[in-house]
Protein backbone atom coordinates (compact mmCIF):
# COMPACT_ATOMS: atom_id res chain seq x y z
CA UNK A 1 0.00 0.00 0.00
CA UNK A 2 1.13 3.10 -0.86
CA UNK A 3 0.29 6.65 -0.47
CA UNK A 4 -1.41 7.06 -3.92
CA UNK A 5 -3.42 4.10 -3.07
CA UNK A 6 -4.97 5.76 -0.27
CA UNK A 7 -5.35 9.41 -1.90
CA UNK A 8 -7.47 7.93 -4.91
CA UNK A 9 -9.41 5.56 -2.74
CA UNK A 10 -9.90 8.74 -0.64
CA UNK A 11 -10.82 10.55 -3.85
CA UNK A 12 -13.28 7.72 -4.95
CA UNK A 13 -14.96 6.92 -1.40
CA UNK A 14 -16.09 10.35 -1.02
CA UNK A 15 -17.03 11.08 -4.76
CA UNK A 16 -18.63 7.92 -5.39
CA UNK A 17 -17.66 7.69 -9.11
CA UNK A 18 -14.49 7.17 -10.73
CA UNK A 19 -15.20 9.67 -13.37
CA UNK A 20 -15.45 12.30 -10.60
CA UNK A 21 -12.56 11.05 -8.24
CA UNK A 22 -10.04 11.37 -11.65
CA UNK A 23 -11.15 14.91 -12.19
CA UNK A 24 -10.38 15.78 -8.40
CA UNK A 25 -6.99 14.20 -9.05
CA UNK A 26 -6.20 15.17 -12.26
CA UNK A 27 -5.87 11.73 -13.47
CA UNK A 28 -7.56 9.79 -16.29
CA UNK A 29 -10.29 7.17 -15.31
CA UNK A 30 -7.94 4.34 -15.61
CA UNK A 31 -5.40 5.11 -13.42
CA UNK A 32 -7.98 5.40 -10.17
CA UNK A 33 -8.94 2.09 -11.31
CA UNK A 34 -6.12 0.20 -11.36
CA UNK A 35 -5.05 1.88 -8.48
CA UNK A 36 -7.75 0.09 -5.99
CA UNK A 37 -7.86 -3.02 -8.11
CA UNK A 38 -3.88 -3.21 -6.79
CA UNK A 39 -5.54 -2.65 -3.18
CA UNK A 40 -8.42 -4.89 -3.22
CA UNK A 41 -6.05 -8.00 -4.87
CA UNK A 42 -3.20 -7.39 -2.68
CA UNK A 43 -5.30 -7.36 0.21
CA UNK A 44 -7.39 -10.35 -0.93
CA UNK A 45 -11.02 -7.77 -0.58
CA UNK A 46 -13.33 -5.68 -1.63
CA UNK A 47 -13.60 -2.09 -1.22
CA UNK A 48 -16.70 -1.10 -3.67
CA UNK A 49 -19.35 -2.75 -4.94
CA UNK A 50 -19.69 -1.61 -8.85
CA UNK A 51 -22.88 -0.68 -10.82
CA UNK A 52 -24.16 1.53 -13.98
CA UNK A 53 -24.62 4.18 -11.81
CA UNK A 54 -21.34 4.28 -9.95
CA UNK A 55 -19.60 2.47 -6.71
CA UNK A 56 -20.83 1.94 -3.20
CA UNK A 57 -18.06 1.36 -0.42
CA UNK A 58 -18.76 -1.73 1.30
CA UNK A 59 -18.81 -1.60 5.51
CA UNK A 60 -14.58 -2.42 5.07
CA UNK A 61 -14.10 0.60 2.77
CA UNK A 62 -15.98 2.53 5.62
CA UNK A 63 -13.69 1.45 8.54
CA UNK A 64 -10.52 1.89 5.87
CA UNK A 65 -11.71 5.50 4.92
CA UNK A 66 -11.33 6.54 8.30
CA UNK A 67 -8.01 5.38 9.28
CA UNK A 68 -6.66 6.66 5.83
CA UNK A 69 -7.95 9.95 6.22
CA UNK A 70 -6.06 10.00 9.89
CA UNK A 71 -2.87 9.33 7.64
CA UNK A 72 -3.34 11.61 5.18
CA UNK A 73 -4.21 14.31 7.79
CA UNK A 74 -0.80 13.75 10.13
CA UNK A 75 0.67 13.85 6.51
CA UNK A 76 -0.29 16.89 5.92
CA UNK A 77 0.83 17.88 9.63
CA UNK A 78 4.09 16.80 9.39
CA UNK A 79 4.67 18.60 6.05
CA UNK A 80 3.33 21.54 7.81
CA UNK A 81 5.90 21.33 10.73
CA UNK A 82 8.49 21.20 8.10
CA UNK A 83 7.48 24.39 6.34
CA UNK A 84 6.88 26.33 9.85
CA UNK A 85 10.68 25.44 10.44
CA UNK A 86 11.59 28.03 7.65
CA UNK A 87 12.84 31.45 8.82
CA UNK A 88 10.17 33.04 6.89
CA UNK A 89 7.15 32.28 5.05
CA UNK A 90 7.00 31.55 1.19
CA UNK A 91 5.45 29.67 -1.46
CA UNK A 92 1.95 30.63 -2.75
CA UNK A 93 -1.51 30.04 -0.91
CA UNK A 94 -5.07 29.84 -2.62
CA UNK A 95 -8.03 31.11 -0.62
CA UNK A 96 -11.58 31.73 -1.71
CA UNK A 97 -14.41 33.29 -0.30
CA UNK A 98 -18.27 34.18 -0.87
CA UNK A 99 -18.84 37.62 -2.78
CA UNK A 100 -19.41 39.59 0.32
CA UNK A 101 -15.85 39.00 1.59
CA UNK A 102 -14.61 40.71 -1.66
CA UNK A 103 -16.53 43.68 -1.34
CA UNK A 104 -13.92 45.41 1.03
CA UNK A 105 -12.95 42.90 3.56
CA UNK A 106 -11.14 40.34 1.81
CA UNK A 107 -9.25 43.34 -0.21
CA UNK A 108 -7.77 45.15 3.28
CA UNK A 109 -6.80 41.43 4.65
CA UNK A 110 -5.21 40.63 1.33
CA UNK A 111 -3.00 44.26 1.42
CA UNK A 112 -2.06 43.90 5.09
CA UNK A 113 -0.87 40.36 4.67
CA UNK A 114 1.29 41.49 1.42
CA UNK A 115 2.75 44.50 3.51
CA UNK A 116 4.13 41.89 6.28
CA UNK A 117 4.70 38.93 4.37
CA UNK A 118 6.11 40.65 0.71
CA UNK A 119 7.79 36.75 -0.56
CA UNK A 120 4.39 34.99 -0.37
CA UNK A 121 2.40 34.89 -3.16
CA UNK A 122 -1.39 34.95 -3.01
CA UNK A 123 -4.51 33.80 -4.94
CA UNK A 124 -7.73 34.58 -4.14
CA UNK A 125 -11.16 33.53 -5.64
CA UNK A 126 -14.94 34.13 -5.02
CA UNK A 127 -17.72 32.04 -6.19
CA UNK A 128 -21.39 30.62 -5.08
CA UNK A 129 -20.39 28.40 -2.14
CA UNK A 130 -21.28 25.35 -3.97
CA UNK A 131 -18.14 26.48 -6.69
CA UNK A 132 -16.21 26.99 -3.39
CA UNK A 133 -16.90 23.66 -1.95
CA UNK A 134 -15.95 21.58 -4.84
CA UNK A 135 -12.73 23.99 -6.17
CA UNK A 136 -11.78 22.59 -2.26
CA UNK A 137 -12.42 18.93 -2.71
CA UNK A 138 -10.43 19.47 -5.92
CA UNK A 139 -7.50 20.90 -4.35
CA UNK A 140 -7.57 24.12 -6.36
CA UNK A 141 -7.55 26.31 -2.75
CA UNK A 142 -6.62 25.66 0.58
CA UNK A 143 -9.30 27.02 2.32
CA UNK A 144 -12.35 29.27 2.03
CA UNK A 145 -14.86 31.68 4.19
CA UNK A 146 -18.57 30.32 3.94
CA UNK A 147 -21.79 31.02 5.55
CA UNK A 148 -22.15 28.71 7.98
CA UNK A 149 -21.43 24.62 8.09
CA UNK A 150 -24.15 22.93 6.33
CA UNK A 151 -22.85 20.49 3.49
CA UNK A 152 -19.51 20.82 4.85
CA UNK A 153 -19.17 16.92 6.47
CA UNK A 154 -16.02 16.37 4.96
CA UNK A 155 -14.35 19.64 6.03
CA UNK A 156 -12.60 20.83 9.18
CA UNK A 157 -13.97 24.48 10.16
CA UNK A 158 -13.47 27.08 12.35
CA UNK A 159 -15.65 29.74 13.48
CA UNK A 160 -14.37 33.02 12.09
CA UNK A 161 -17.23 35.56 12.75
CA UNK A 162 -21.13 36.45 13.37
CA UNK A 163 -23.42 39.20 11.86
CA UNK A 164 -26.42 40.48 12.50
CA UNK A 165 -27.65 41.69 8.60
CA UNK A 166 -28.60 45.05 8.13
CA UNK A 167 -30.76 46.79 6.07
CA UNK A 168 -29.34 49.37 3.19
CA UNK A 169 -30.48 51.91 1.39
CA UNK A 170 -29.80 55.82 0.50
CA UNK A 171 -29.37 57.80 3.75
CA UNK A 172 -32.26 59.97 2.75
CA UNK A 173 -34.35 56.41 1.94
CA UNK A 174 -33.19 55.67 5.26
CA UNK A 175 -33.40 59.22 7.36
CA UNK A 176 -34.06 59.64 11.09
CA UNK A 177 -34.72 55.26 11.17
CA UNK A 178 -32.37 53.62 13.42
CA UNK A 179 -33.90 50.41 13.17
CA UNK A 180 -36.10 48.99 9.73
CA UNK A 181 -38.86 46.16 11.13
CA UNK A 182 -39.29 43.41 8.98
CA UNK A 183 -43.01 44.16 8.36
CA UNK A 184 -41.97 47.31 7.06
CA UNK A 185 -40.28 46.38 3.86
CA UNK A 186 -43.48 46.12 2.00
CA UNK A 187 -43.16 49.84 2.11
CA UNK A 188 -40.28 50.11 0.04
CA UNK A 189 -38.63 48.69 -3.30
CA UNK A 190 -36.81 46.10 -2.78
CA UNK A 191 -33.48 44.07 -4.60
CA UNK A 192 -32.29 40.87 -2.96
CA UNK A 193 -30.01 38.44 -4.27
CA UNK A 194 -31.42 35.32 -5.91
CA UNK A 195 -32.70 31.84 -4.57
CA UNK A 196 -29.15 30.77 -6.13
CA UNK A 197 -27.51 32.44 -2.99
CA UNK A 198 -26.92 31.02 0.63
CA UNK A 199 -27.57 34.39 1.99
CA UNK A 200 -30.90 34.57 0.24
CA UNK A 201 -32.28 31.28 1.73
CA UNK A 202 -31.11 32.43 4.95
CA UNK A 203 -33.18 35.47 4.97
CA UNK A 204 -36.24 34.28 3.59
CA UNK A 205 -35.97 31.00 6.57
CA UNK A 206 -35.93 33.76 9.09
CA UNK A 207 -38.78 35.93 7.53
CA UNK A 208 -40.48 32.59 7.12
CA UNK A 209 -40.33 32.00 10.83
CA UNK A 210 -42.15 35.39 11.76
CA UNK A 211 -44.81 34.69 8.93
CA UNK A 212 -43.13 36.99 6.44
CA UNK A 213 -42.73 36.44 2.67
CA UNK A 214 -40.45 39.12 0.55
CA UNK A 215 -41.40 39.86 -3.04
CA UNK A 216 -38.37 41.66 -3.96
CA UNK A 217 -38.85 43.83 -7.45
CA UNK A 218 -35.37 42.58 -8.43
CA UNK A 219 -33.03 40.15 -7.69
CA UNK A 220 -29.22 40.37 -8.04
CA UNK A 221 -26.86 38.38 -7.62
CA UNK A 222 -24.18 40.42 -8.00
CA UNK A 223 -23.42 42.08 -4.43
CA UNK A 224 -21.74 45.48 -6.21
CA UNK A 225 -24.57 45.72 -8.43
CA UNK A 226 -27.43 45.31 -5.67
CA UNK A 227 -25.79 47.57 -3.93
CA UNK A 228 -25.93 50.35 -7.13
CA UNK A 229 -29.86 49.67 -6.88
CA UNK A 230 -29.97 50.60 -3.39
CA UNK A 231 -28.58 54.31 -4.10
CA UNK A 232 -31.82 54.75 -5.64
CA UNK A 233 -34.59 56.65 -3.13
CA UNK A 234 -37.09 54.57 -1.94
CA UNK A 235 -35.15 51.07 -2.35
CA UNK A 236 -33.10 48.47 -0.05
CA UNK A 237 -31.65 45.23 0.35
CA UNK A 238 -30.52 43.38 3.24
CA UNK A 239 -26.23 42.91 3.65
CA UNK A 240 -23.91 41.64 5.92
CA UNK A 241 -22.48 45.03 7.73
CA UNK A 242 -19.09 43.67 6.70
CA UNK A 243 -20.16 44.06 2.61
CA UNK A 244 -20.46 47.87 3.20
CA UNK A 245 -17.87 50.14 3.93
CA UNK A 246 -18.06 53.85 5.20
CA UNK A 247 -16.20 55.03 1.90
CA UNK A 248 -18.68 53.21 -0.33
CA UNK A 249 -20.09 55.19 -2.80
CA UNK A 250 -18.72 58.61 -1.27
CA UNK A 251 -20.95 57.50 1.81
CA UNK A 252 -24.43 58.02 0.21
CA UNK A 253 -25.80 54.32 2.04
CA UNK A 254 -26.24 54.18 4.84
CA UNK A 255 -27.41 50.98 7.09
CA UNK A 256 -29.69 50.53 10.02
CA UNK A 257 -30.59 47.28 12.52
CA UNK A 258 -32.89 44.81 10.89
CA UNK A 259 -35.45 43.45 13.25
CA UNK A 260 -38.16 41.26 13.68
CA UNK A 261 -37.08 39.03 12.57
CA UNK A 262 -33.45 39.31 13.58
CA UNK A 263 -31.03 37.65 10.89
CA UNK A 264 -27.74 36.25 11.83
CA UNK A 265 -24.91 34.14 9.92
CA UNK A 266 -22.47 32.59 11.34
CA UNK A 267 -18.53 32.60 9.05
CA UNK A 268 -16.58 29.81 9.00
CA UNK A 269 -13.37 29.15 7.37
CA UNK A 270 -13.17 25.17 6.03
CA UNK A 271 -10.72 23.20 4.72
CA UNK A 272 -9.84 19.27 3.90
CA UNK A 273 -10.57 17.11 6.41
CA UNK A 274 -7.48 15.63 5.38
CA UNK A 275 -5.49 18.68 5.19
CA UNK A 276 -3.55 20.72 7.77
CA UNK A 277 -3.29 24.93 6.78
CA UNK A 278 -0.16 25.70 6.09
CA UNK A 279 1.65 28.82 8.20
CA UNK A 280 0.74 31.46 5.59
CA UNK A 281 -3.25 30.50 5.83
CA UNK A 282 -3.13 30.69 8.93
CA UNK A 283 -1.55 34.10 9.44
CA UNK A 284 -3.56 35.74 6.86
CA UNK A 285 -6.81 34.61 8.09
CA UNK A 286 -5.30 35.93 12.06
CA UNK A 287 -5.29 39.23 9.82
CA UNK A 288 -8.16 38.73 8.47
CA UNK A 289 -9.78 38.30 11.97
CA UNK A 290 -8.40 41.86 13.15
CA UNK A 291 -9.30 43.57 10.69
CA UNK A 292 -13.17 42.12 10.98
CA UNK A 293 -13.50 42.79 15.20
CA UNK A 294 -13.51 46.45 13.56
CA UNK A 295 -16.36 46.42 11.87
CA UNK A 296 -19.34 47.48 13.80
CA UNK A 297 -21.76 44.82 14.19
CA UNK A 298 -19.52 41.67 13.43
CA UNK A 299 -18.67 39.27 16.32
CA UNK A 300 -15.27 38.00 16.39
CA UNK A 301 -15.03 34.17 18.50
CA UNK A 302 -12.47 34.02 21.22
CA UNK A 303 -9.20 32.58 19.67
CA UNK A 304 -8.95 28.81 19.91
CA UNK A 305 -5.82 27.19 20.53
CA UNK A 306 -3.95 25.62 17.72
CA UNK A 307 -5.02 24.79 14.09
CA UNK A 308 -5.49 21.31 14.01
CA UNK A 309 -9.35 21.50 13.55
Amino acid sequence: MDIRQIRCFVALYEEGSITRAARRLHVVQPAISQQIKRLEAHHDVQLFNRDPHGVTPTSLAHEFYRHCIRVLTELERAGAVLASGADRFSGKIRIGAQASFHQFVMARALEAFRERHPEVELLSRDGYRSDLISWLIAGDLECALLSTTQDLLNMQTRDISTEALVAVGHRDTLADRLLMRGSELAGFQLVLPSRYKSMRNLIDAQFGLQGLVLRPQLEVDSLQSLLHVTLRPGWLSIIPPMALSSESFAGALRSVALVEPAVRRKVVVAWPRHKALSAPVQRFIDILSEILAGIPGVEIPAREAGWDG
